[in-house]
C-alpha cells in the first residue's frame, strides 16, 4: 500500500513538472507579445482563469492538492516554497488577466465618453475615476509582467533542485527524457542540454540507463531495449547495460514469438562478467522462458530449436554457479 502510494506521488510530481514547464513556455510568448505591445485578452484568457478551465488553474490546484494537503506527512521546505511560487504566479496571471481587459475592453469606452463628457460635478468626477482606473491597470499590465518573469525564472532554477531530489523517480526521468525539446524550450537550448548534467552524476546515460530499468521493471521490453541502447552509446563499455539490452531485446523477441531472435539474444549475455546478485533474478527468468519456449518449439515440431532452447536453460544455470 505504501509502494503504491510512492508511485502516485511521484507521478503527481511528474505531471507538476510537466504543467510548469509548459507554463513557462506559454508566458514566454506571452512576455514576447508584451514587449511588441501585441499581447490581448485572448492571449492571456486561455491560459488562466478562476473557473477551472485553464492551464494555470489547474496548476495550481495539482501544487496544493500535493504539497499543501500533506496531512501527517512531513514539512518539505523545498515543495511548500514551489507550491508558493506556483500559486503566486496564477495570482499574478490573474491579476495581469483582469488589467488586459480593463484595457483592451474599457479603455476605448473611457476615451469615447471623455469626447461627450458633460458638465455635472458627477460626470467630471467619473473622468477622473476612470483616468485612475486606466492609469492603475497600465501600470499592473507592466508591474505583473515583471512579477510573473521574476518568479518564473525563479521556478525553473528552483526545479532543477526539485529534479535531484527526484532523481530516483521513474515518471519523472523518463517524462525528462522523452521531453528533451520541451527542457530545452523552458531553459534554453544550452541550460536545457547541461540538465541531466546537474541531476546525475553519469549525466545523459545515466538518465538513459535509470529510465530504461524502470521500463524493464515493469515490462516494457521495448522501450527499456531502446533505452538501454541509448545509454550504451553515451559512455564507455557497460557490462550490466550490456546484459540488460540483450535480456530487453530477447524478452521483447519472445513476446512477439520470435523464437530464434530471443535465443540469439540471451545467447550474447552467457558470456558477460557480472556479479552473481545482479544476475540471479534475470538469470532465473530467462531458464524458466527458455524451458517454457522449448516446451512449445517441441509441440510445433521444431525439435532443432527446441533443443538450442533447453542448451542455453543449461548454460544460463551454470552462469549461477
Amino acid at each position: 500500500m505504501e509502494r503504491k502510494g510512492h508511485m502516485t506521488r511521484d507521478r503527481n510530481i511528474s505531471e507538476i513538472v510537466r504543467a510548469l514547464l509548459h507554463s513557462q513556455i506559454a508566458f514566454q510568448e506571452i512576455f514576447k507579445r508584451y514587449r511588441k505591445g501585441r499581447l490581448r485578452f485572448p492571449d492571456i484568457g486561455n491560459w488562466v482563469d478562476d473557473k477551472g478551465q485553464s492551464p494555470l488553474y489547474n496548476l495550481k490546484e495539482q501544487s496544493h492538492s500535493l504539497f499543501r494537503n500533506k496531512g501527517k506527512e512531513p514539512f518539505q521546505k523545498k515543495e511548500w516554497l514551489l507550491d508558493l511560487v506556483i500559486g503566486s504566479i496564477f495570482h499574478e496571471a490573474m491579476k495581469l488577466r483582469e488589467n488586459i481587459y480593463q484595457l483592451e475592453i474599457y479603455r476605448p469606452k473611457y476615451h469615447k465618453y471623455k469626447l461627450h463628457i458633460g458638465r455635472s460635478a458627477y460626470e467630471r468626477d467619473y473622468s477622473q475615476q476612470f483616468e485612475r482606473i486606466i492609469s492603475k491597470a497600465e501600470k499592473g499590465v507592466l508591474l505583473g509582467v515583471s512579477e510573473m518573469r521574476s518568479l518564473f525564472h525563479d521556478a525553473m532554477e528552483q526545479l532543477i533542485d526539485l529534479f535531484k531530489e527526484n532523481g530516483r523517480n521513474p515518471y519523472l526521468v523518463r517524462f525528462l527524457l522523452e521531453h528533451h525539446a520541451l527542457l530545452q524550450k523552458a531553459y534554453g537550448s544550452q541550460r536545457g542540454k547541461e540538465v541531466f548534467g546537474l541531476i546525475f552524476e553519469g549525466g545523459m546515460q545515466e538518465a538513459y540507463d535509470r529510465a530504461g530499468r524502470s521500463y524493464l521493471s515493469s515490462g516494457y521490453y521495448d522501450l527499456s531495449s531502446r533505452h538501454f541502447a541509448k545509454a550504451l552509446k553515451l559512455g564507455p563499455p557497460h557490462h550490466e547495460l550490456r546484459f540488460l539490452l540483450y535480456f530487453s531485446l530477447g524478452m521483447n523477441a519472445y513476446y512477439k514469438n520470435a523464437y530464434p531472435e530471443a535465443l540469439s539474444s540471451w545467447g550474447k549475455l552467457i558470456s558477460i562478467r557480472l556479479k552473481k546478485n545482479f544476475k540471479k533474478h534475470y538469470a532465473r527468468q530467462l531458464e524458466e522462458v527458455c524451458h517454457k519456449m522449448a516446451s512449445e518449439l517441441n509441440e510445433e515440431g521444431k525439435p532443432k530449436l527446441a533443443q538450442k532452447a533447453h542448451l542455453l536453460a543449461d548454460q544460463i544455470k551454470k552462469m549461477l554457479g
